[in-house]
């Protein structure tokens, strides 16, 4: 149940990963507002959970990769700059495909509510498909993709003794996933 938690959750992060400002933009055309990264939430941090222990082999012999991996960083700068990236991949048949989004803006954290938030101002996705070629595409993330989206956080320490944000998108942080800072 928390593996297809995680999967909604980053599929959702995908599709809608980021925000349209509405307070105007500031001199570096990045949306506001912002506010400074609290010290401890600064930097990057990492999400590889999802790697499939299936591996698939064309009838050549070839690697086709693994049954299904995903992956997600976010970059928090202190000055109220974020950025995420976020790849999910799927081998079916020996067919691979894979999504990746990237967005960047500004973060506004709220300490108290144990929250943040995205707003951003740019973005890039990108489809692969290697048994569809003619479908592959990289385009520029849509005003849809480009939406307010809010997380819930905390920073702590996980069972191995290493310091993990887990992120969720409800206050309820056992529907979360935990990042690992790098």
């Amino acid at each position: 149940m928390n593996t297809l938690i995680r999967v909604l959750f980053l599929w959702g992060t995908l599709a809608a990963v980021a925000c349209t400002p509405s307070g105007g933009a500031d001199a570096g055309g990045e949306p506001e507002p912002h506010t400074t990264t609290p010290a401890r939430a600064k930097g990057k941090w990492v999400y590889g959970g999802s790697f499939s222990a299936t591996d698939f082999w064309n009838y050549n012999g070839s690697y086709s990769g693994k049954a299904f991996e995903q992956g997600m960083l976010f970059d928090f700068s202190t000055n109220g700059k974020y950025e995420v990236y976020t790849i999910n991949s799927a081998t079916t048949y020996s067919c691979r495909t894979e999504s990746y989004a990237f967005t960047a803006g500004t973060v506004t954290f709220d300490e108290g509510a144990g929250s943040f938030s995205i707003r951003p101002a740019r973005g890039t996705m990108r489809g692969y498909y290697s048994c569809a070629a003619s479908q592959n595409f990289k385009r520029d993330a849509t005003a849809d993709e480009l939406k307010s989206r809010t997380y819930y956080y905390a920073i702590r320490k996980n069972n191995r003794g290493e310091t993990v944000m887990t992120i969720s998108t409800t206050p309820n942080l056992n529907d979360g996933m935990d990042l690992t800072a790098l």
